[in-house]
């Protein structure tokens, strides 16, 4: 059985915090740490994705997409992506307000801390 080597770089006890481990973060990491939640990029997905499809139903109903088809064929596809992106705001909203999601959140943290 190997032991630990107390000398070795990679070796941290239990009670000090690995920090190696955090210092390679990028910028987008640091903000998820910060944000805490998933709920802020859910929304802002789900409202670009909304923008988007709208942006692209105008364009071809203002007729600016000549082959009929084509303009027709993405009206339909722009159509279900901005319905996707209604239901993930929905979804999102409606799951930050739940109220036992602070409960939840805190036996999810106590399961995940004994296993």
């Amino acid at each position: 059985m190997n032991t630990p080597d107390h000398n070795d770089e990679r070796y941290t006890s239990s009670e000090s915090s690995n920090i190696k481990d955090f210092s390679h973060n990028s910028r987008v990491s640091d903000f998820v740490d910060r944000t805490h939640s998933l709920h802020t990029f859910y929304l802002i997905a789900g409202s670009c994705q909304v923008l988007l499809g709208l942006a692209v139903i105008a364009v071809s109903v203002l007729g600016l997409i000549q082959p009929r088809w084509l303009s027709t064929m993405l009206i339909m596809g722009a159509s279900v992506t901005t319905m996707i992106g209604l239901y993930l705001l929905y979804i999102t909203v409606s799951k930050s307000r739940n109220d036992n999601s602070l409960l939840r959140t805190a036996m999810k943290r106590v399961m995940e801390f004994r296993n």
